[in-house]
């Protein structure tokens, strides 16, 4: 099982690097289409990833990180089609991409519910954003305005708010998860001392 430190750590980075492309095409949405397709990949690739390996994490509530294996490898993919076919997919990329959005905000709704059986004083503020993030994700779905800058902020907006989200859960179940948990606590101290 993988330390829930790093996990953490690398879910953390993830989440700024997601935020910040967000605001990245808040602010430059006249970017390429195809050089933001390559951004967007590249940088979805490695949250992908990251999903992946959270999954395995040895996390004593399993609350945090227990879809990121499917959304993990759902994020690969798109990453995947972002990267191999810019040009094909710039017609589809509201789809695309707010399909992606709300599949991981309809995930993170049940990780609300869940915390709130966990008894974590807190679990509405995930259940807020998560309600935010599928409702970016179905509004880039339905991509309502007119025009690319439209649609580059609307995915920049998706993003912000998904990588708040992201944020959010690994910030606040995972440390819920250390200070409900000293057994695991010491595991891992023990774990890291017999690295040194």
């Amino acid at each position: 099982m993988i330390n829930v430190k790093k996990t953490k750590a690398a879910y953390i980075t993830y989440s700024i690097v997601l935020i910040a492309l967000g605001a990245a095409l808040m602010l430059m949405p006249e970017i390429s289409t195809k050089i933001i397709c390559y951004i967007m990949g590249a940088i979805v690739l490695v949250c992908g990833i990251t999903k992946i390996i959270a999954y395995f994490t040895n996390d004593a509530y399993g609350l945090a990180f227990q879809f990121d294996l499917a959304l993990g490898i759902i994020t690969v993919i798109v990453a995947i089609i972002l990267l191999v076919h810019p040009k094909g997919i710039i017609s589809f990329i509201d789809l695309l991409i707010g399909l992606f959005i709300l599949i991981d905000g309809a995930f993170k709704l049940q990780t609300a519910i869940e915390a709130k059986s966990f008894g974590l004083k807190r679990w509405w503020s995930i259940l807020l954003i998560s309600v935010l993030t599928v409702l970016a994700g179905i509004l880039l779905m339905l991509n309502p305005f007119d025009g690319a800058i439209a649609l580059i902020r609307l995915i920049g907006i998706a993003f912000l708010i998904d990588g708040i989200e992201n944020l959010i859960v690994a910030l606040y179940t995972v440390k819920l998860v250390k200070r409900f948990s000293p057994i695991l606590t010491e595991i891992e101290e023990m774990e890291d001392a017999k690295k040194w």
